[in-house]
């Protein structure tokens, strides 16, 4: 088994400025000493940094850093006499050095200007950039990014190479227009690479997908030029999940059997909630496939401010969540921080040291398999190329609504359900308007359902293949007792409860769908959330109806932002429930899921769990607890291990401004607001239940190492926790 299976605690250590102010205060000692205070056993460092410079010695392709004392060298011999593995970032496509040399070697716009990797204001014009984006299908690929991945291995032997920041994207507003691509373009298709975003236009279909395939031949050559080096070398990529419009989940899916691993960087997790570095983790696996690692990032330093250590709680919060999600944490530093302000070096330690303890027990487990989110990357890049976020916030609303539950859920790739064996490892299948779905698919899922599987689905499901064309109809139509009849293009509309009152009790009888508009610019609605499909029953039952709003937008309160009354129902399927075979088929004609995400509000997370209960059962694992409370659980040896997260925090303030409007006034108090994580508030005790085969069990909190009361009956095993903290991991395992 190769070294990257073993849980990893990672260590990065960036040196990224133009003058190198920190560069000659950071050499192998210092870097090898953060990772043993941080109790690291993986450091990864620039083999060559944006500007071009390396920190090794003997390079024939780029300068040596100029201030530096760093040499990776040294600090690989240094590090493996204390059992730690180093890696190397190599083959950044943001090189000053290369761009000075030959400007038209970067990646261009429509227009002709720079792509740059670092952040321009909007009306700044590109002169002289710092991080200019050079292209893969420039002559640099093989005259340095390929020779440099093999010199960096070979000059510093190091135990791998991570492709950070390997970036060229299909989005018009970040793609290459430069002369290579239109070249090779042309010669490839014998027709011009298109500046128009249409995606009525063939060619400017195949210009996005070719885009993909650029960057997977790129990795196909990268990697074999680090595996002449050595196999036992790992080869993986930065694929920034939550970032890039989500584009780099997209090259992991294509380039699965290429890496090794990949590296989740999730900076975004200082300004989203609890979850965040949970999708990023378990998207992440599900694009890369079962059996490889995934390296998830919480920054050491406290939002963009890299010289400012992070809270305690957020950093250690950040390493537990990440490892409950089946991720291996990597905490990344900068030199400033590691200079000016290192406290958070022993906030890691705090979690590390834990997770230095508990490695047999993390190592081999494997996820519970009761719900499964599917992500399809071609829904998200064909049917939302423009607006991924309304795809992904689909997938985030149903994630979180198990999360608030307290319920095992999983993220699994569409490719991956083409295999019925697979599909069948779930008992509910979630395709939160999946769009687009191949026969291939819609026949795998179709035998899922007819086997007694749930598979639940929402809005325009399956009425678009792979090919573009359309169904007329959803994906699975016959089995799920619907017919489609377009789409409603509402602002506001309501889904009419009175259709199973039992199962809605305590509920009212009509839940509003939409909400205003945070642009408000033409619109008063937020476009695409109160909209419903036209689903007619054909046969199924009907959880409920859909309702007309009474206008266009609401009159009370804040006039043109509120919400209309209910008006009257139509014969319409808002919630729908149809047995087929041995399952059935659950079906939404509203985006259910974005409502969690963007509204939050409980009534939401009941429309989902309620009626998914009732037909699936039980889940194998429940935790008694509040909402607050992160459960992961995992099947090893026989028995289970329960990962259980305790996000209850005394603040944690996220606001963003409601958007304009005509007669906009100056703001009352700053709109923009983020507050950190400050004290964990503990809870327990919390009652966990698991299915178990027999009543002789060991079970034991790992952290504290303490044996817990549990009892055995009815085929259940009740465990007491008496209270979680931070993290808490339970093992149960049967006795001999």
């Amino acid at each position: 088994m190769a070294w990257w299976h073993r849980p990893l605690r990672a260590l990065q250590v960036n040196i990224e400025d133009p003058y190198g102010f920190y560069a000659d205060r950071v050499d192998a000692e210092r870097i090898l000493e953060a990772a043993k205070r941080a109790r690291a056993n993986l450091i990864v460092v620039f083999a060559r940094d944006p500007w071009g410079r390396v920190f090794y010695s003997g390079s024939k392709l780029y300068p040596r850093h100029h201030n530096s004392r760093l040499d990776l060298k040294e600090l690989v011999d240094k590090a493996r006499e204390e059992g730690i593995r180093v890696v190397v970032m190599a083959a950044h496509t943001a090189n000053r050095y290369l761009y000075r040399l030959h400007p038209s070697w970067a990646q261009r716009t429509r227009e002709g200007e720079v792509i740059v990797l670092e952040h321009y204001p909007r009306v700044e014009r590109v002169r002289d950039p710092h991080w200019p984006q050079i292209c893969l299908n420039s002559p640099a690929l093989e005259r340095y990014f390929a020779e440099e991945v093999k010199e960096a291995l070979e000059a510093t032997g190091a135990d791998g190479v991570l492709l950070d920041s390997f970036r060229y994207m299909p989005d018009p507003s970040k793609a290459c227009y430069c002369s290579y691509c239109r070249t090779k373009f042309r010669e490839r298709y014998g027709v011009d690479l298109p500046s128009r975003e249409d995606m009525e236009d063939e060619a400017f279909r195949l210009a996005w997908q070719w885009r993909y395939e650029v960057v997977v031949d790129a990795m196909k050559l990268l990697r074999s030029k680090a595996k002449q080096v050595g196999e036992d070398r790992i080869f993986f990529y930065n694929s920034h999940p939550a970032g890039w419009a989500g584009r780099g989940n997209i090259v992991v899916s294509r380039a699965r059997n290429l890496l090794d691993a990949v590296f989740a960087e999730a900076s975004e997790a200082d300004i989203r909630g609890p979850g965040m570095l949970t999708l990023a983790a378990k998207i992440s696996r599900a694009m890369l496939g079962k059996g490889k690692p995934v390296i998830v990032s919480r920054n050491a330093f406290y939002a963009l401010r890299t010289v400012q250590s992070a809270t305690p709680w957020q950093i250690r919060m950040g390493i537990w969540e990440i490892v409950a999600a089946g991720g291996h944490p990597m905490v990344t530093i900068f030199s400033s921080q590691l200079i000016e302000d290192p406290r958070a070096l022993d906030y890691v330690a705090s979690a590390y040291e834990v997770l230095e303890r508990l490695e047999d027990v993390l190592e081999g487990q494997e996820p519970v398999r009761f719900v499964g989110i599917v992500f399809d990357p071609e829904t998200h890049d064909k049917a939302y190329y423009n607006r991924p976020d309304f795809y992904v916030g689909e997938i985030e609303g149903f994630s979180l609504a198990f999360f608030a539950k307290n319920t095992v859920w999983d993220i699994v790739s569409s490719q991956d359900l083409e295999d019925q064996e697979e599909a069948s490892k779930y008992r509910v299948l979630v395709a939160p308007d999946m769009k687009v779905v191949g026969d291939r698919l819609e026949e795998s899922l179709r035998g899922y359902v007819e086997r007694g599987g749930l598979l639940v689905a929402t809005h325009e499901f399956g009425v678009m293949r792979p090919d573009y064309t359309y169904r007329h109809s959803l994906a699975l139509q016959d089995l799920a007792g619907v017919s489609y009849e377009g789409v409603l293009w509402l602002g506001y509309s309501y889904l009419d409860l009175t259709g199973d009152p039992g199962l809605w009790a305590g509920l009212p009888k009509a839940v509003i769908l939409g909400d205003h508009s945070t642009a408000f610019v033409r619109e008063r609605a937020e476009p695409r959330l109160g909209e419903v499909v036209r689903a007619r029953p054909r046969g199924s039952r009907v959880l409920a109806w859909v309702r007309m709003g009474r206008s266009g937008y609401g009159y009370e309160y804040t006039l043109g932002r509120s919400t209309p009354a209910p008006d009257s129902r139509l014969e319409l399927a808002g919630i729908s429930l149809a047995r087929a075979g041995r399952g059935a088929i659950l079906y939404y004609s509203a985006r259910i899921g974005m409502h969690v995400t963007r509204i939050g509000h409980p009534d939401y997370i009941e429309l989902i769990t309620r009626p998914i209960y009732s037909v699936a059962g039980e889940p194998p694992i429940t935790v008694d607890g509040p909402e607050t409370v992160q459960v992961e659980a995992y099947e090893k040896e026989g028995g289970y291990n329960i990962h259980i997260v305790n996000h209850t925090y005394n603040q944690r303030i996220l606001s963003a401004p409601t958007g304009p409007s005509k007669q906009a006034v100056p703001a009352f108090d700053p709109p923009y607001r983020v507050h950190p994580a400050r004290v964990v508030v503990p809870v327990g005790p919390l009652r966990v239940r698991v299915k178990a085969n027999g009543d002789k069990y060991r079970v034991v909190e790992e952290v504290s190492g303490e044996e817990l009361h549990h009892e055995s009956r009815g085929g259940w095993l009740t465990i007491t926790l008496p209270r979680v903290t931070e993290y808490a991991l339970v093992t149960v395992r049967p006795r001999a």
